[in-house]
């Protein structure tokens, strides 16, 4: 008998009209992100010169999830998720807006305004996440979750390519004001949803946080949870050892592109456009096939396909093998990040979604800046290329170890069923 999510068509559940007010705010925000990430990147190499002043700016985006990542999670789960989100859109509006008038006087007041955003950023965050499995069932949570993440891997094809060439015909400046204006609209949009499907019980479950003594104990909780849930605390692990590996190598395209492929700002966006691409080509796919496909062997095979792309994109520093590398590096890594996703999101009961969700960025994010601090410094000390054939080549051997141990689990278990 067929089950429900084969009979289910992926735009059949754009007719939630709050999920499809959701996913507009966020094509016109992430549309104007990706613009504004490639005219900040291309500014600050421009003025800087310096693979390590591009490291920084990554830093500051993602240090604000070491520093405030589970504690944003906590507030979330108290606060309402509609008033959340919108506070923080208006808030990176503003934040956003700023930088073009702020960056004549010093870079690090835009590493500043940065980090503000992305600590806005924090609480919009874990509230979008926790929507999607408010409202639809477990068995449509993948489908809805590819849905979601095509959608914003669309802005990256359009935003990234448009991109170079703004750059090249319009003050960069205007790029910013553009992104501050898509929050704007954003935020618009959730004030119009009707947000039925809030946590029912919501007043009761805001009287038992304010009973609680300390925010520090909602964080502990979470983290506890997800400690105690074996499909969690595997999947987050195994996430961050890969993500110290390899995602350093992704703020570097900007080196590796204008540097070592000598390309000019409009190759890069076409660079971009390709992974983007990649990445919208594996949301669809999953979004139909992903049911039929066990989610831990689909996340191992998106590590080691990312692991030996990179490789050869260190081997081999050829603008034409770096386009069909960068969509085949899309491609594994929606492999990976939607079934971790949907993992995450089907095993987490609704109290904890905030605190949960909050621990897993700020756990992934720490291993990203880890990432990027150490491949940035090493691009500085033995070049672009050799730094993404050493991190291919380290992911690729960590995936084929955990397929080992993946094979071994499976024998003991068979061994174990015969003899009962």
């Amino acid at each position: 008998m067929a089950s429900e999510e084969e009979v289910i068509k992926p735009l059949t559940l754009l007719k939630e009209k709050d999920f499809a007010r959701l996913l507009t705010g966020q094509f016109l925000s992430a549309l104007g992100d990706k613009l504004h990430y490639v005219a900040l990147g291309v500014l600050i190499y421009r003025l800087t010169g310096s693979a390590l002043e591009v490291g920084k700016m990554t830093l500051a985006t993602f240090l604000p999830y070491l520093l405030f990542g589970l504690i944003a999670g906590a507030y979330v789960d108290r606060w309402n998720k509609k008033r959340t989100m919108i506070t923080a859109d208006l808030l990176r509006a503003v934040f956003v807006g700023l930088i073009p008038i702020l960056i004549g006087y010093s870079i690090n007041l835009v590493y500043l305004l940065t980090f503000l955003s992305t600590t806005a950023n924090l609480f919009f965050s874990p509230a979008k996440m926790a929507v999607i499995p408010a409202i639809f069932t477990k068995e449509r949570i993948l489908t809805a979750t590819s849905l979601s993440e095509t959608v914003e891997n669309i802005t990256e094809i359009m935003g990234y390519a448009l991109a170079g060439v703004l750059i090249m015909f319009i003050p960069i400046q205007k790029i910013f004001y553009f992104d501050s204006l898509t929050f704007l609209l954003s935020a618009a949009l959730i004030f119009s949803m009707k947000f039925s499907f809030e946590y029912q019980d919501q007043a009761k479950l805001n009287l038992e946080m304010e009973a609680k003594s300390h925010i520090f104990k909602d964080i502990l909780e979470g983290l506890d949870y997800i400690r105690k849930t074996k499909i969690l605390a595997h999947t987050l692990v195994t996430y961050c050892l890969a993500l110290l590996v390899f995602s350093g190598v992704n703020p570097l395209i900007f080196v590796y592109a204008l540097d070592t492929l000598k390309t000019s700002s409009v190759g890069l966006g076409i660079l971009e456009a390709s992974s983007a691409v990649g990445i919208t080509v594996g949301c669809i796919a999953i979004s139909v096939w992903g049911n039929y496909i066990n989610k831990q062997k689909l996340i191992l095979w998106g590590y080691f396909i990312s692991g030996l792309t990179i490789a050869i994109l260190g081997m081999f520093p050829t603008y034409i093998f770096a386009l069909i590398g960068f969509f085949i590096a899309g491609v594994s890594n929606a492999m990976f990040l939607i079934p971790i996703q949907s993992i995450f999101q089907e095993e987490t009961a609704a109290p904890m979604r905030g605190r949960v969700f909050s621990a897993r960025f700020a756990s992934t994010r720490i291993a990203f800046m880890g990432s990027v601090a150490l491949l940035s410094y090493g691009a500085t000390q033995i070049g672009v290329e050799k730094v993404y054939l050493l991190s291919g080549s380290t992911l690729l051997l960590g995936t084929l170890l955990l397929f080992g141990l993946v094979a071994a689990d499976a024998k003991t278990a068979s061994k174990s069923s015969e003899t009962i």
